[in-house]
């Protein structure tokens, strides 16, 4: 069994990213940031807010499944990757929301922040130390 990887900054790897692929981010983002507005008009800003949230992740987990394909990372490591990040926005977005009408919007913001870092962490963390310790999710 593989090792998990280790996530670790390379600024040298953003030379390797093309203007194509830049771009392709950058209009998903957009049409996503549009969309979520639009639904957040029609049916209220909580809804809106949540489109906003889960979609952007998803399309940003793809292109980088598309990019890391070409490396052979399996699909299943990027897919564990997005469900984590996805169970991290959720706590950001209840934080927020539980927060926003609570308390200065700033602070909201950061305490969301800080319960994203630490659940996306500890998840990370969890998740990682199954692996190392040989118990996968395929085994259950």
């Amino acid at each position: 069994m593989r090792s998990p990887m280790k996530i670790r900054i390379q600024p040298s790897r953003l030379k390797k990213i093309t203007k194509r692929e830049m771009a392709v981010r950058f209009v998903f983002g957009a049409v996503i940031s549009v969309a979520a507005a639009l639904i957040g008009r029609a049916w209220g800003e909580v809804t809106g807010g949540v489109f906003l949230a889960f979609p952007a992740i998803l399309a940003a987990t793809l292109t980088l499944i598309q990019h890391e394909e070409h490396n052979r990372r399996p699909a299943a490591q990027d897919a564990r990757g997005a469900m984590l990040g996805a169970a991290g926005m959720i706590v950001y977005a209840a934080c927020v929301w539980v927060l926003a009408t609570r308390i200065p919007a700033p602070f909201a913001l950061l305490a969301g922040l800080g319960a994203w870092a630490v659940v996306s962490a500890a998840l990370y963390f969890l998740v990682w130390g199954a692996f190392r310790h040989g118990r996968s999710g395929s085994d259950h």
